[in-house]
């Protein structure tokens, strides 16, 4: 009897499933793929193409153009009027009205003529002392952007502190 209990012990053992435990791969795989993934795309836009000019013989070399200075638009808020100055050319004063308001109707005006010679450029820059009252402020910012019809004249208006 004992020889046939043998046997079976044997069988048994061999017989048996074996079950695989995938668990902690997957989690690896969960945690290692993303990881992996976005140190792939940062790996491949860290590589950046230079072209270097070679240099030219002197005879070849041509100076560079001066550099043109871009085109400023600037309002500038002061006590008697409003200041305009189009590119390097200083415009006359826009005096205040009688009333002691900015005449925003005559700087309208202005700066419809200025818009008319540039009319590509679309920013202006204002400059406001630091106790210049808000309705001012905003009066000359609306003469500024839209003239009287409704149609825009300059759309950004950028605002700054007087300095002196």
């Amino acid at each position: 009897m004992k020889p046939r209990q043998h046997g079976r012990r044997r069988r048994a053992r061999l017989e048996r499933e074996a079950d695989l435990n995938i668990t902690a791969f997957l989690n690896l795989m969960v945690v290692l793929l993303p990881f992996l993934l976005t140190t792939a795309v940062f790996s491949r836009l860290a590589v950046i193409g230079v072209d270097v000019p070679t240099p030219r013989p002197d005879a070849e070399a041509v100076p560079p153009p001066p550099p043109v200075p871009p085109y400023t638009l600037t309002l500038r808020l002061e006590a008697e009027g409003v200041r305009v100055r189009s590119g390097e050319v200083e415009l006359p004063l826009v005096p205040r009205l009688p009333s002691g308001e900015y005449d925003t109707e005559r700087l309208t005006e202005v700066l419809g003529g200025v818009k008319a010679e540039h009319p590509d450029h679309d920013a202006v820059n204002l400059y406001a002392r630091p106790g210049t009252p808000y309705g001012e402020l905003i009066a000359v910012m609306d003469a500024a952007s839209l003239r009287p019809d409704g149609s825009p004249l300059f759309g950004a208006v950028r605002l700054g502190e007087a300095r002196r």
